[in-house]
């Protein structure tokens, strides 16, 4: 669920990234809003809460939505239960951890040579085990080598089948359900691109509307921290965000969930000088941005509190769990959302 830091490539490459995306979308940016504007978005948070009063604080403040890898620790499944009780509302991913698989940036540590059969499984036994949980996500980021293991081989066909035969047993058991595909198509860094559009186009090509209520999109920036820093050719970070994000919505016609979107409140990326206030300053900008778009129905912040370990603060709450600059300007957007789920 982490995102990958990379640099942004040469200028001639960025170039040939935006041609592409001008053929395929016609679309404008948006226009401005006032910021005082109501949204008809879910605005959620990444993970599981790490303590019961981190659950309440998040609850108590109009925090309903929660996005989590779904495993079988007893530990897990029992904060899940406790916290549906209380108002929450997970998406659970349907991934390596469901089948127990290690994989990593060195390639994958063990649980490696799963096939269909186990992943049909796997999502059996998950919806078993959580059924609380009514909506469910695809894996999570199939085509980045870092979480690739077993049948999730970069082949387009066989994550199709992953969909079609997820899909089709969460819905035998709860047709209300809601399924989430594609796992987190990246609409950056700008060479990913190309390379994700035309894999998900396959896999939509393959019949995959028929079991997707929704795709999953990851929006990360990182080293840019502000829409309006150019990625080249007169092309706005925000402007490739437009563009990009309309050539799925053109190509499945499905409700956009991002997923994912964030930027760390600490320097451990060299050379950017952030901040906790340049975070809360960005979460305004980025949230607001996906928010206009009628089609993103929810955003879901990465993350809910920092890491104790490894210095990755992405968090609202900080390792402490006490709030940042950036959960009072989330509660900003919480406070002023219409939608009902």
């Amino acid at each position: 669920m982490r995102p990958m830091y990379v640099v942004v490539v040469i200028a001639a490459a960025l170039l040939a990234v935006a041609a592409y995306m001008v053929m395929h979308s016609s679309a404008t940016p948006p226009a401005q809003q006032s910021p005082s504007r109501t949204y008809s978005q879910a605005f959620c948070v990444n993970g599981l809460p790490a303590t019961g009063a981190a659950l309440s604080l998040a609850l108590s403040n109009g925090v309903r939505c929660f996005r989590t890898d779904i495993a079988f620790t007893p530990s897990e499944i029992g904060f899940v239960a406790n916290a549906t009780a209380s108002g929450a509302q997970y998406l659970g991913i349907l991934d390596y951890d469901t089948l127990g698989a290690q994989p990593s940036q060195r390639g994958c540590l063990s649980g490696c040579n799963w096939t269909i059969a186990a992943w049909n499984a796997s999502v059996s036994k998950a919806i078993a085990k959580y059924p609380e949980v009514h909506e469910w996500e695809i894996y999570n980021e199939p085509l980045a080598s870092l979480f690739m293991s077993g049948y999730d081989n970069g082949s387009a066909l066989n994550y199709f089948n992953m969909i079609r035969s997820a899909s089709m047993i969460i819905k035998a058991r709860e047709p209300n359900a809601t399924v989430v595909c594609f796992g987190g198509a990246e609409l950056f860094p700008v060479q990913q691109v190309e390379q994700e559009y035309s894999f998900y186009k396959k896999v939509w090509q393959y019949g995959a509307s028929r079991y997707c209520d929704a795709i999953s999109i990851h929006v990360y920036s990182l080293p840019l921290y502000s829409l309006n820093q150019s990625v080249g050719a007169n092309y706005t970070l925000g402007m490739l965000y437009n563009l990009t994000l309309n050539l799925y919505e053109n190509m499945t016609g499905k409700p956009v969930w991002i997923t994912e979107t964030g930027i760390t409140s600490n320097n451990f990326t060299a050379g950017l000088n952030l901040s906790e206030q340049k975070q809360a300053s960005f979460l305004a900008q980025d949230l607001g941005f996906f928010s206009k778009y009628a089609f993103v129905k929810r955003i879901y912040w990465f993350d809910f509190s920092d890491s104790t370990n490894n210095g990755q603060d992405y968090g609202l709450l900080n390792s402490t769990m006490q709030p940042k600059p950036s959960w009072y300007a989330f509660l900003g957007f919480v406070h002023n959302s219409t939608a009902t789920s």
